[in-house]
């Protein structure tokens, strides 16, 4: 989702911008983002599907349950983890890479970790949410300005603990390109 792009006042010039801070401060970002989270829709997570298992079979539910998260804790401490990255050239300004990036974590209910600030853009660390599949992950997207006009998106998902993510990290960067309207396909 794309805000209006009508000239309002302060912070017309939010396409060009790089700065997180700055950008989030934009009432247009801010409706932009607002609505993209409005549409979230979480799949179960792994933790959900396993205790509906243990309360419907008891028997096999529990112990399955118990051994799920000692394989995650085991696969942590032995530095398991897959990942898939993607990297993209987008033909709009640095602002409006970062702001879709934004749209698609709040519509992927992706929740951001950390921002770290570059000269020319940032990088959004956020999580990969919990499914039925995974015990979720880490995505990282760095946007940064390429040229006048243009910028440049990196991502990588991962996903620790396990040695097997079933499409997970290949399936979150898919959506993100398709969120950015680059059908490029994650490597």
């Amino acid at each position: 989702m794309e805000p209006d792009t009508g000239r309002t006042g302060p912070g017309d010039d939010w396409p060009d911008e790089h700065r997180y801070e700055v950008l989030v401060r934009v009432p247009a970002v801010r409706d932009a983002i607002t609505a993209s989270a409005s549409r979230t829709r979480l799949p179960m997570s792994a933790e959900e599907f396993l205790s509906r298992a243990a309360s419907a079979v008891p028997l096999v539910g529990r112990p399955m349950l118990r051994g799920a998260e000692h394989g995650r804790r085991l696969g942590r401490k032995l530095r398991f983890r897959t990942g898939r990255s993607y990297e993209a050239e987008l033909p709009q300004p640095v602002g409006r890479a970062l702001v879709a990036v934004l749209c698609s974590l709040a519509l992927r209910g992706q929740g951001i970790r950390s921002v770290e600030q570059h000269e020319d853009g940032c990088t959004l660390t956020a999580d990969i949410p919990s499914d039925a599949r995974t015990f979720g992950g880490v995505l990282a997207v760095t946007v940064t300005r390429s040229g006048v006009g243009t910028s440049s998106v990196r991502a990588r998902a991962e996903i620790p603990g396990q040695l097997i993510d079933w499409g997970r990290s290949r399936q979150t960067l898919a959506a993100l390109a398709a969120d950015l309207g680059n059908p490029g396909s994650p490597g």
